[in-house]
């Protein structure tokens, strides 16, 4: 039976129940493979107090009259995907041009709710430097739909001048017609889902196209000068050899495009990629540590790359088109506008997500509401552990700069943590500067979330709760909620 990404969580939140840093130190004996028992979490940080319906938007209905004071980011969620691919765990809706089309036009009225309040209103505040389109999968929407939302938003929303715009997409949906609107209505960056060049692990997986379409599409999008153009891949598939992902990153560095991005392949419980292979219909996907060994090689081969620059612990970057400004941004405590189903964002640290559920989220759109279901309240020194973990996850990172800027001598904390880290192989330090390796790098999710536990319990002991809830997911609240509703 294939080992869940909840069954690893899971196991690791048994071992670590116990109080002190010696439940967050490291295996010295072979930090790239074993440094911990498993991944903590998907996405690092503290976690809120929720407030569900009503009150979460009463909530909400009052942020939106403050002032942001800050460089803020926005995203956008397009709920629709021709295929569900078999480890996805973002699917909402099947694609159709009638659904799609309405929802546009449904996407520009909710750009213009809050045009009027003080948080989205041009000239009132920090801008917005950085415009996600997410999903779900946006490039699937027609050319003249994708006009229609890109400009409904550069309206209505106070953009910077200079603000990346990124389309996030699907080779499939590359063609000229797409690739023209896009650039018309202002987008300057496509992140696009390759995941492997394999075509038989692609159809495996319900891609729709093989290798020799990707090329073609990956070559006819860097055709555009208005485009920075990224690519995804991720390691860990079923039938993924070590032959396969070197072939994947050798194709990848090798192309005229802007940025990589390498993702480890999770596999969850509830996945279709989950039921097939404890099916027995696919074999399984790889354990941690051939995981750790396919990280090891990306982190070879591209760093040893003289064209390809290092700009996060999982991320490359082959020209300065590629800022990754919103990746960066939205893993800090700046506030995250967020519109469409199922999307979420985040303002004074105050994390929402938007009505999951289609005819739900065209309801209250309707009734003249923002379309929020759910609202978690940030916990003490919320702003400060949400900045560590940022910091952690980015790359090299100063606590004691941190700490200075909160007051708080953060460096002292957790230095007997860290110095264990150090001995254990994950960091090195260089005077206030704490670096990964790339042991670290292959595990900094899981060190960014422990470094927030630990310093929360040595900073609070009340009753808030968070270092028992280090490993609930920020939103399970939100999904177990809208699941309860739709049974």
């Amino acid at each position: 039976m294939q080992f869940s990404f909840e069954a690893g969580v899971a196991a690791l939140k048994r071992f670590i129940g116990r109080e002190g840093d010696e439940a967050y130190h490291a295996n010295v004996r072979d930090p790239l493979h074993a440094a911990f028992r498993a991944k903590a979490t998907v996405h690092a940080g503290p976690i809120g107090l929720p407030m569900m319906w009503g009150a979460a938007r009463a909530k909400l209905e009052t942020l939106s009259n403050e002032t942001r004071t800050a460089q803020a980011v926005a995203y956008v969620q397009v709920p629709f995907c021709s295929t569900r691919c078999l480890y996805c765990m973002f699917y909402q809706n099947p694609f159709s041009e009638a659904a799609s089309a309405r929802y546009a036009a449904r996407l520009a009225g909710e750009f213009a709710l809050w045009a009027d309040r003080r948080i989205q209103a041009k000239g009132e505040g920090g801008e917005i430097s950085a415009l996600y389109f997410g999903g779900g999968t946006p490039s699937a929407l027609a050319p003249a739909d994708i006009e229609k939302v890109v400009g409904a938003a550069r309206r209505h929303l106070p953009l910077s001048p200079d603000c990346e715009i990124t389309l996030e997409g699907r080779v499939h949906d590359m063609t000229p017609e797409r690739l023209d609107a896009a650039a018309r209505a202002g987008v300057n960056r496509l992140s696009i889902g390759v995941q492997t060049f394999n075509g038989d692990i692609r159809r495996a997986m319900m891609r729709l196209d093989g290798r020799p379409e990707i090329l073609a599409a990956l070559e006819r999008a860097a055709r555009y000068p208005e485009f920075a153009v990224v690519i995804d891949l991720i390691y860990g598939f079923p039938w993924q050899t070590a032959e396969v992902w070197e072939d994947d990153l050798e194709t990848a560095r090798s192309l005229p495009i802007d940025g990589i991005d390498c993702y480890q392949l999770n596999v969850f419980a509830k996945s279709p990629l989950a039921k097939r292979i404890n099916a027995g219909a696919i074999p399984p996907a790889a354990t941690l540590a051939e995981a750790a060994d396919c990280f090891a090689r990306a982190d070879a081969v591209l760093g040893s790359d003289s064209r390809w620059t290092r700009i996060s612990n999982t991320h490359w970057q082959r020209t300065p088109k590629e800022r990754n400004r919103y990746n960066s941004l939205a893993k800090t405590a700046c506030d995250c506008l967020a519109f469409g189903s199922g999307a979420g964002g985040r303002i004074a640290g105050h994390t929402f997500m938007t009505e999951r559920r289609l005819a739900a989220w065209e309801k209250r759109l309707d009734e003249g509401e923002k379309p929020v279901f759910a609202l978690l309240k940030p916990t003490a020194n919320w702003h400060l552990m949400r900045t560590v973990a940022s910091a952690v996850e980015q790359g090299p990172f100063s606590l004691k700069a941190i700490g200075e800027a909160f007051d708080v001598s953060l460096d002292a904390l957790a230095e007997p943590l860290l110095s264990q880290w150090i001995s254990a192989g994950l960091l090195t330090k260089s005077g206030d500067l704490y670096s990964p390796t790339t042991a670290g790098r292959f595990w900094h999710v899981t060190m960014a979330q422990f470094l927030v536990s630990s310093l929360t319990k040595k900073l609070s002991k009340d009753a808030s709760g968070l270092p028992a809830q280090a490993f609930e997911s920020v939103y399970r609240p939100v999904e177990e909620a809208d699941r309860s509703r739709s049974e």
